[in-house]
């Protein structure tokens, strides 16, 4: 027996000792990892990708244990029918040398994914537990949306405030554009509303003008825009209706206003004014200018009135 032919033996006995013991150490790393043959047969499992899986003794394939997991509801969530779900996955599984990407477990757990494709079409998968970092991610998420909610509402009627008004009329009237559909908007003014400030008090007019956003988001239809975008002025946008539709639905915010028994508190009644016009595939400024000069000439023929921009 030659040297070489000595030695090879304990080099491949050494070889094995040191997989196992990789493996091994993998195992007791609590990371979920799996090994999948060309033909997709788990080859090779860790103990957590057993448990993460409910990975059964019968269990031979990729489509065996997602099955599986379908039919019990363990393992990742899966929406609509088995099969559509394998074909996605088989569509998706060693279409690149590396893949990342993330699932959600029914349990709650969220995992990172990085399936790695070796020689001959074995695919190695290596599943990192995110979960704390999902979490943090969705408070932030949830930070952002009150902040961005508080920067766009109007802190006294809970509307949306001015510049959240604007953007929403520049966005509607770019669909309105785009789609050929109609699109009114209306102006609104409190009558006379510093001599109710005057008389009963700031604490009064803001009563009021409470009243009155509560009054408007009653009478308005679903999709309508209402928000206050001064101190008692207001605004309606109303994607998809015309000047007439706009205009009954103006006459009924007014008719509603000027009925209400103690509007907002006894013996304090008020009324409104609108301007209303009708998208014409102008500017922002031209709709809201001729909205404002109806609203102009409703005070001139004496308010608690609705007028329409030509």
């Amino acid at each position: 027996m030659t040297h070489v032919d000595a030695i090879l033996p304990l080099a491949l006995i050494r070889d094995r000792a040191t997989t196992d013991l990789i493996l091994s150490g993998l195992d007791a790393s609590g990371v979920a990892f799996a090994l999948f043959s060309p033909e997709d047969e788990l080859s090779y499992a860790s103990m957590v990708f057993r448990a993460l899986f409910d990975v059964q003794p019968g269990a031979r394939t990729f489509a065996d244990i997602m099955r599986h997991c379908h039919a019990n509801g363990v393992g990742p969530r899966m929406s609509g029918p088995i099969d559509a779900f394998l074909d996605m996955a088989h569509a998706k599984r060693r279409s690149r040398p590396q893949r990342v990407f993330e699932i959600d477990i029914g349990d709650d757990r969220w995992f990172l994914v990085n399936e790695t494709l070796l020689g001959d079409g074995w695919l190695w998968s290596v599943f990192t537990d995110i979960t704390m970092l999902k979490s943090n991610e969705r408070m932030l998420q949830i930070a952002r949306d009150a902040a961005q909610l508080a920067a766009d509402t109007d802190p006294l009627t809970g509307l949306l405030n001015r510049r959240a008004a604007m953007a929403r009329l520049d966005a509607e009237m770019r669909i309105a554009f785009r789609d050929g559909a109609r699109l009114s908007l209306a102006l609104i003014d409190l009558d006379h509303f510093k001599a109710i400030n005057d008389r009963y008090g700031h604490a009064r007019g803001d009563e009021v003008l409470r009243h009155f956003a509560a009054a408007g988001r009653q009478q308005s239809r679903a999709g309508d825009l209402f928000a206050r975008i001064g101190g008692e002025e207001f605004l309606m946008l109303m994607p998809g209706a015309g000047l007439g539709e706009a205009m009954h639905a103006m006459e009924r915010l007014r008719c509603h206003v000027a009925r209400a028994e103690d509007r907002a508190g006894p013996g304090c009644a008020y009324t409104m004014s609108a301007g209303v016009a009708e998208f014409c595939g102008n500017a922002v400024e031209d709709l809201f200018e001729r909205a404002d000069r109806a609203l102009y000439s409703a005070k001139r023929l004496g308010r608690d009135r609705i007028e329409q921009a030509p």
